[in-house]
């Protein structure tokens, strides 16, 4: 009777089990970990060993209910989601690997085989190998997205006019206000920039996007580079270009409270009458590498771009040239697309509205499944040509909500006319807002989130 409960116990092998291939057992614990040790009778060492694993399945259906997209939001935009998943994945590479050796040497007591060591052999690199290199692949993806949300200084001609050295008579950073802080479950605006390839402190590229969580809709405003002659939110007139804000306070020709970049900033969201809570700057290199790094993107040109002044910054000859219609364009193609301003006719607005359809594009291509692989080459490509203050950890929730955003619910407008006008003899081609037109297009947009709802209307600052 002792010997036969022996045999029977639990924690030991069957004598059903007995005959039984202990590579065939180590290969169903590879499979999942237990199955080898029920298929050779340990149901006790069975349960330990299956049971973890249903509890990271669960996990990983839980992380997976707002889609894998979401999910590679998350993974990449919060480092601690991410280094959280690569240890995960080395525990449960270890707790297989432990299970499939457990299941080869506890299973059979007859002496194994070359062929039967060979496979266990061959089943344990797979293990190591497979969840190492998922582990290597987590990391670098986290570490993708924190050269992003936690840029460092590596590329000055970016990120010196984020924080740059005080100009004479100011101190460092920011001394006035700081941004203002979205209302949970309300507005979030952000403030798109792209540096101008004419020098440092100019950006020629300057986009509102915002996203009303209530209303689920976003509401898209670029104001033109050849803005000039608008009211400053600490007082006085600037009579020059909008895009060289930065450079001038830099110099000290212009005496803000705040630093270069929060200067255009703020400016930005006093004239479109929107507080902005964020920002995101881009050099020209990383947007073709954004561009290339997706495959391209698909626009349709709403008229033929003739362009025989244009520079391509790499040598080639002058001009470029595009039909009217669908088009897909590579990163260097893109960039044309939405730099190209010389068109008979067009001015700088035709371009800043070339500029959200790419961005739109270019959100909706992102947010594809099948390009969930491609954003850590992506992200780490344009770690030193990207900044941003966004907060890491709500990528992901605005990512979700961004997916279920239909077309519809997109308002698109470049501040050109009928909300601006030419400036008279002007040699450059500046045109000047109307602000009382946009503080009422603001009102209309924004509602009692504009800067304009129930005060008096700005007055006019055009020459």
């Amino acid at each position: 009777m002792r010997m036969e409960s022996m045999i029977l116990d639990e924690d030991q092998p069957t004598a059903r089990g007995r005959g039984r291939s202990p590579s065939l057992a180590a290969l169903l614990s590879f499979l999942w970990p237990g199955l080898g040790q029920w298929y050779v009778g340990n149901r006790r060492a069975a349960a330990i060993f299956a049971v973890p694993l249903v509890l990271v399945l669960l996990l990983l259906v839980y992380a997976l209910r707002r889609g894998p997209v979401v999910f590679a939001a998350q993974l990449f935009a919060d480092r601690s989601v991410g280094v959280a998943a690569v240890v995960i994945v080395l525990l449960v590479g270890a707790w297989r690997l432990a299970a499939v050796l457990h299941a080869f040497v506890g299973g059979e007591k007859r002496k194994t085989s070359q062929v039967d060591r060979l496979v266990v052999a061959a089943v344990a690199a797979v293990i190591v190998l497979t969840h190492l290199g998922s582990g290597y692949y987590l990391l670098a993806y986290s570490d993708a997205g924190s050269i992003v949300f936690e840029p460092k200084p590596n590329n000055p001609a970016l990120i010196d006019q984020l924080t740059p050295s005080p100009a004479p008579g100011q101190t460092a950073g920011p001394t006035g206000a700081p941004l203002p802080t979205p209302v949970e479950g309300g507005r979030l605006t952000i403030l798109f920039t792209g540096l101008s390839s004419g020098g440092a402190y100019l950006y020629d590229s300057i986009m509102v996007v915002s996203y009303d969580k209530k209303s689920h809709s976003v509401q898209m405003i670029s104001v033109p580079r050849d803005t000039a002659s608008f009211p400053l939110y600490f007082g006085g007139v600037y009579t020059d270009k909008i895009n060289s804000v930065p450079y001038y306070v830099k110099t000290g020709k212009i005496k803000s409270p705040d630093n270069p970049y929060a200067t255009l900033v703020k400016e930005v969201g006093y004239l479109v009458g929107l507080p902005i809570n964020y920002y995101a700057a881009m050099d020209l290199n990383g947007f073709v590498k954004m561009i290339d790094a997706v495959k391209g993107i698909d626009v349709v040109n709403p008229g033929a771009i003739s362009d025989p002044t244009y520079d391509w910054l790499d040598g080639s000859p002058y001009g470029f040239y595009l039909s009217a219609g669908p088009h897909h364009l590579n990163g260097r193609q893109a960039l044309a697309y939405v730099r190209s301003r010389h068109t008979i006719g067009e001015l700088d607005w035709g371009r800043s509205s070339r500029q959200q359809e790419v961005l739109v594009d270019l959100l909706h291509k992102m947010a594809q499944p099948n390009q969930i692989l491609a954003l850590p080459n992506l992200i780490s490509t344009l770690g030193s040509s990207v900044s941003t203050d966004f907060p890491s950890n709500q990528v992901a929730d605005y990512v979700a909500d961004g997916q279920s955003l239909p077309s519809g619910n997109i308002k698109q407008l470049v501040l050109g006319p009928p909300y601006s006008i030419p400036i008279p003899n002007d040699p450059y081609y500046r045109y000047c807002l109307l602000n009382d037109k946009i503080a009422a297009l603001s009102i209309d947009w924004f509602g009692q989130d504009s800067t304009w709802y129930g005060k008096p209307t700005p007055a006019n600052t055009c020459p």
